[in-house]
């Protein structure tokens, strides 16, 4: 009896299905119940460890049409798009192993009305070296609606492939392809002489007993518990995905599933139940991003985490394990306003206890910092009016400068895992982050001590009668830091508001054309000074494609210099209008004395 005691105790002691330290769902439940308040997203989430679900949630609605909504849950299916290459190339591996495939048979074989067909190996179309040109590039879901009215068999998406002029020579190159898994997925069905979906009920969803994962438009049509994607404005509004959705759906992208069902794939993927560990080895990416039909990615607290991504239109999903942790993590939204990168990263700061707060919201937070500026400059106005001087207002330029890199300095600090030489100033600006609500603040004052500092550069040049066409690039850093602020998502927006500081160049190479005066000291060597930095950093990023993995890895040093330079710029604009304000009434005072 003692003995069974001991034993059982001993059971207790050692066995532990979760991981040590506790999750903090209630925090978690905050944030993404904050998320659904300021309609910033929906979908669900599934974190799974050791194949135990420790945190489901689902956030949101799966179906809206007028008044009528249905919220989602943590069993509604969700499109996962380009997830579906990690299951396709699993089948691939499955195929390999069998004797049917190796990783070195041609496309010839199957596809020879593919350009380049006799050199493309199945690897190569794994790993997107193949050079087979994206259809998806060429062709939007308009442009389907509009101009294909045959039907979206096999023969017609092959056909439709092979007219393409491929990218380059294979395995030559990587380029993202979603022609490579429309075609193996047709492989597939051709060595199984199945349907994909019949393919990978038997070789996947029985095996690992998925009683929620689909495939294709017809699957959607019969599934009631379905997500349809949505996009925000002032509302929620339908997402009409048209015929091409009907299309992306085979190898590269057709397969819908709950989140919980993703992480049951992923973790029967790595435990073996799919492959062997050898076929396994093959698949997780080496020294590149991608592999066989998996990425390698880094999140908050994950030191190496390997799965796959997707998206179309206004829906995306990521499902990623971390083999050193054995954790794995699925979600899927049906509404875009916040990227999904950035939802994952700060999941991943409350599972591991990282410092995390959710933050004010972005306008209220913005018109609130606003204020008190506002309250400040009156203030200043009322009671110091005397000292409010265009001489004085042209020290702002400094003043701008130290507080936007002091501040930047601070967020990066606030930040977490942070890396001043591969992450940019930009992404301080986290929607989410303890250090975004910081930065967003920063911006704004940045901003608002702009204004006055241009108004005295226009004074003080139309006195000196110069040239005020220099002055009027760097009217883009307010509307930038302002715009980025108060409307940082869509993404595409943000980053129109973030490149605008690019308009700054103009600015030094209009004052080395126009202000040629000698008593601006030296102005236009500076000017050469300032614009180099910005030059030498846009040179980097359009270069991106030859030296990809040095812009990846300095990344942030890059964008340091381009930032670098437009600050700079203030305070030479400074040094210089002082210098001349200062020499002016010298001149002043020496012509009153003679």
């Amino acid at each position: 009896m003692t003995s069974k005691v001991l034993l059982l105790a001993l059971f207790f002691l050692t066995y532990h299905p979760s991981f040590s330290q506790k999750l903090n769902t209630d925090k978690l439940d905050k944030y993404f119940d904050t998320l659904e308040k300021r309609h910033e997203a929906m979908g669900s989430i599934t974190i799974s460890k050791h194949g135990v679900v420790v945190y489901s949630k689902a956030i949101g609605y799966r179906y809206i049409k007028g008044e009528q909504k249905i919220e989602a849950d943590v069993k509604t299916n969700y499109r996962v798009w380009s997830v579906t290459k990690l299951y396709t190339a699993t089948m691939i591996m499955q195929l390999i192993e069998e004797g049917q495939l190796s990783l070195d048979t041609r496309l010839i074989h199957f596809y020879p009305q593919i350009p380049n067909a006799d050199s493309i190996t199945i690897k190569d179309m794994l790993s997107h070296k193949s050079g087979i040109h994206d259809f998806i590039q060429n062709d939007s879901a308009e442009d389907w609606d509009a101009n294909i009215n045959e039907p979206l068999t096999q023969n017609f998406m092959v056909n439709h492939i092979a007219q393409y002029t491929p990218d380059f020579r294979p395995n030559k190159d990587f380029r993202y392809s979603n022609s490579n898994y429309l075609l193996l997925g047709y492989i597939v069905e051709k060595l199984d002489g199945n349907l994909y979906e019949t393919s990978l009920a038997n070789r996947i969803s029985s095996k690992l007993g998925l009683k929620h994962t689909y495939f294709g438009v017809r699957a959607l049509d019969s599934i009631e518990n379905k997500a349809f994607s949505y996009k925000r404005k002032k509302r929620w509004t339908t997402v009409d995905e048209g015929e091409f959705s009907g299309l992306i759906p085979a190898g590269a992208g057709g397969i819908v599933a709950t989140t919980h069902d993703m992480t049951l794939f992923i973790e029967g993927l790595f435990s073996e139940k799919l492959i062997t560990k050898e076929s396994l080895d093959v698949m997780i990416p080496q020294n590149e991003f991608y592999g066989l039909g998996m990425m390698q990615t880094s999140f908050q607290g994950m030191k190496k985490a390997y799965g796959h991504t997707g998206g179309f239109i206004a829906s995306e999903s990521s499902l990623f394990y971390d083999p050193q942790d054995s954790l794995s993590i699925a979600y899927a939204t049906n509404g875009i306003v916040i990227r999904k990168e950035e939802i994952l990263e700060n999941v991943l700061k409350i599972y591991y206890n990282q410092p995390f707060g959710i933050s004010m919201n972005r306008v209220a937070q913005a018109l609130l910092i606003f204020g008190f500026g506002l309250f400040f400059f009156l203030m200043l106005k009322l009671k110091f009016s005397s000292y409010i001087t265009t001489k004085n207002l042209l020290y702002f330029g400094y003043i701008i400068v130290f507080v936007f890199w002091t501040g930047s300095f601070i967020s990066g600090v606030l930040y977490g895992n942070y890396s001043a030489v591969k992450d940019g100033i930009t992404s301080l600006d986290a929607f989410y982050s303890g250090s975004g609500t910081f930065m967003s603040g920063i911006q704004i004052i940045v901003a608002m001590l702009c204004l006055p500092f241009i108004a005295s550069l226009y004074k003080t040049s139309r006195r000196l009668n110069f040239s005020i066409l220099p002055l009027i690039p760097i009217y883009a850093i307010p509307i930038s830091l302002i715009g980025s602020t108060l409307w940082p998502f869509p993404k595409a927006l943000y980053q129109i508001f973030i490149n605008t500081i690019l308009f700054v160049i103009p600015g030094p190479l209009l004052a080395i054309i126009l202000w040629k005066k000698k008593a601006l000291f030296r102005l236009r060597w500076l000017s050469c000074i300032c614009l180099f930095l910005m030059i030498l950093s846009i040179i980097m990023v359009v270069n991106r494609p030859s030296i990809p993995e040095i812009v990846h890895n300095y990344w942030g040093l890059i964008q340091r210099a381009l930032f670098l330079g437009w600050t700079l710029w203030l305070c030479v604009l400074s040094f210089c209008f002082i210098k001349l304000a200062r020499l002016r009434k010298f001149n002043e005072n020496e012509m009153k004395t003679d």
